[in-house]
């Protein structure tokens, strides 16, 4: 039933109605509490995506900037013999780097055709890109490493949320996680290695980690009749931000940047710092406006039935149950398809088909945009 302090239908103090209207933001936290609660989880995660992901579509750009691709460590008219070199070709005109086509031993490639009979135009090194990022070299390697540490570093994070949002409270530690990983996407503008690509990269992955809050929090604040639709909508909208980073880092800053006259590696590394900035704004609104519960500000392990405090043993307890352990071999496939795609769409769009930066990252994009409405029917 209803009650007139809160501006949306409630039962037992949780909404039974998900109005996306602002004037059910309310007059006051306590009055807005519910759906407060909803736009700052989602809005927290959707920036969390934003900046975990940022470093995806220019990828490419910063492995050119610390000088890892395979033509910056190997001089091609020094090393012609290169097997990431000897391999290319162009996807548009099928030019391939061997002019006279490939000389190969027992189906291994050791060098272009031409070569005993002394023609000095068998390596046609125009054809190269300013970043050879094939499979096998260094720059590869590099990318795929600091993809594989952001996505992992996330699953222990997130395990370890759940006994901090039981002492701590929703509010409180989707603070503490957006201002830490505001101060590591910031961080991403200093990248100047392969192990500091990697580090920063792996560290900002900590981000990905504010969906549990996000579910966490709508659970508190909606009931069962509506709480399935609530959680999958705040959590496909916020997942929404691993496809929107896509374009909004190349398309609205990186492009820009170069417009008014910076060039690729200084662009990138300015794009990196408006996210950080997003991070900031979002954790000053959700300390300031928000609440934990529908009935006060701060959460305690009573708002859920609990009688004693979170501890680690609640893990084992929650692990005997089948259903759970089915539920995570289902949500660690499907998750991290998603995880994998975001992370490497776009350079495999640059690398495999030699797209422009703008073109990659339009299409790496397209998949993630699909959480605006393929969770919500979910739920």
């Amino acid at each position: 039933m209803a009650d007139d302090k809160y501006c949306v239908q409630t039962e037992n103090g949780k909404a039974t109605e998900l109005n996306l209207s602002c004037r059910k933001l309310g007059s006051g936290p306590e009055n807005g509490a519910h759906m407060r609660a909803f736009w700052a989880s989602t809005s927290s995660f959707f920036l969390a995506f934003v900046g975990w992901f940022a470093l995806a579509p220019v990828a490419v750009d910063v492995a050119y900037s610390i000088q890892i691709c395979e033509n910056q460590i190997y001089n091609p008219v020094d090393n012609p013999k290169r097997l990431a070199f000897l391999k290319f070709k162009t996807v548009n005109t099928k030019i391939p780097y061997c002019t006279y086509g490939q000389k190969k031993e027992q189906d291994k490639i050791i060098d272009c055709l031409g070569a005993d009979e002394g023609k000095t135009d068998l390596y046609n090194f125009g054809v190269l890109p300013n970043c050879v990022c094939t499979p096998g070299t260094k720059c590869q390697d590099t990318i795929m490493y600091s993809g594989i540490g952001s996505v992992a570093v996330t699953i222990f994070v997130r395990v370890a949320l759940g006994t901090l949002l039981e002492r701590f409270g929703p509010v409180n530690v989707q603070c503490c996680l957006m201002t830490f990983g505001a101060f590591w996407v910031a961080m991403g503008a200093a990248i100047s290695s392969d192990w500091s690509f990697i580090l920063i990269r792996t560290f900002v992955g900590c981000a990905g980690a504010t969906f549990v809050t996000n579910q966490f929090w709508c659970s508190l604040m909606f009931a069962p009749n509506i709480v399935g639709t609530a959680n999958a909508t705040a959590a496909g909208w916020g997942n929404l931000g691993g496809g929107v980073t896509q374009i909004f880092i190349v398309w609205c800053l990186v492009k820009p940047f170069e417009a008014m006259g910076a060039d690729r590696n200084l662009a990138w590394r300015m794009a990196m710092l408006i996210p950080p900035v997003l991070f900031m704004a979002i954790v000053v609104l959700m300390k300031c406006f928000c609440w934990d519960t529908p009935t006060k500000p701060r959460f305690t392990v009573a708002d859920t039935g609990k009688t004693t405090k979170a501890s680690l043993w609640d893990y084992v307890e929650v692990c005997k149950d089948i259903r759970v352990v089915v539920m995570i071999f289902q949500y660690s496939a499907c998750f991290g398809t998603e995880l994998a795609m975001n992370a490497q769409l776009a350079t495999h769009f640059r690398t495999y088909f030699q797209m422009n930066s703008g073109d990659a990252a339009i299409l790496a994009g397209c998949f993630g945009l699909m959480n605006l409405f393929a969770r919500s029917l979910g739920g």
